[in-house]
């Protein structure tokens, strides 16, 4: 999937959960750096690619050296794109999210929460294209979905089925949510 694609698919997820799992007791800040980390971390598994849109986030041109260094150490879709990346990147975003000062108000294990069903939501949308994920990664056997013998069905990255299926019915999920949970999206941020 290209990063569009993650990006709305991560923020699906976030406000989702979000919506879902929430309590009143819970602090505007937490509702809103869960759904900043969602949108941020859904395209963190892509940071082995120095065209991806995650170093375009980066201020004075910092992406692209970035992405530069980082390219001839990992490959795309190995690391990353595994249940090892993702407890590794787990691990890094907890010791991130226990720093964030008590008096901000932010639930931290609620955002890590959220961060991290974005992150594998990044895993699941690849696992359905053409290519597939090591998921078991550092073993380099490929999973998908539909398998063998239908991964034939499986979505081609950027291609007109991504472009005007998946990414529009994406959208008009993420529209449907805010429509349908609007009362408690209000209750969370503006009560």
């Amino acid at each position: 999937m290209t990063g569009k694609t993650h990006q709305i698919i991560g923020q699906v997820v976030g406000v989702g959960l979000l919506v879902s799992l929430s309590d009143s007791t819970y602090h505007p800040a937490t509702g809103a750096a869960a759904l900043v980390a969602c949108s941020i971390v859904s395209l963190l598994p892509d940071i082995d690619t120095p065209a991806a849109k995650i170093w375009h986030y980066l201020p004075f041109g910092l992406g692209k050296v970035g992405g530069q260094i980082v390219n001839p150490f990992l490959q795309h879709r190995n690391l990353t794109h595994s249940l090892l990346g993702a407890a590794l990147v787990g691990s890094i975003l907890w010791q991130l999210a226990t720093r964030v000062p008590v008096y901000w108000g932010i639930n931290a294990f609620f955002v890590w929460s959220i961060a991290m069903a974005a992150y594998l939501s990044h895993l699941l949308a690849d696992a359905v294209t053409v290519d597939g994920i090591p998921l078991l990664f550092p073993l380099q056997r490929s999973f998908g979905f539909p398998p063998h013998p239908f991964q034939g069905l499986r979505i081609e990255t950027g291609k007109w089925f991504e472009n005007f299926i998946v990414y529009p019915l994406t959208v008009c999920t993420l529209i449907g949510l805010f429509i349908i949970k609007w009362a408690v999206i209000h209750a969370l941020f503006f009560l």
